[in-house]
């Protein structure tokens, strides 16, 4: 309701969703997710918890 301002009918919605394929995702993740810097909240014990520059390094791959 709120993106398109009316209410997607069931059809239309199985179709948006079987759309998405493995490039959709790639394109997606390199989009909003590689090489950025992640928000990390933590509740509780935080012994385990990965220092921030690890899980940030994780953030990025070498592409070809």
């Amino acid at each position: 309701m709120l993106c398109y301002n009316r209410r997607i009918p069931i059809p239309e919605l199985e179709a948006r969703v079987d759309a998405v394929n493995a490039e959709t995702i790639r394109e997606v993740c390199t989009k909003y997710i590689y090489d950025k810097s992640p928000a990390i909240a933590a509740v509780g014990p935080i012994e385990q918890l990965p220092d921030f520059n690890r899980i940030r390094s994780n953030m990025c791959w070498l592409r070809d």
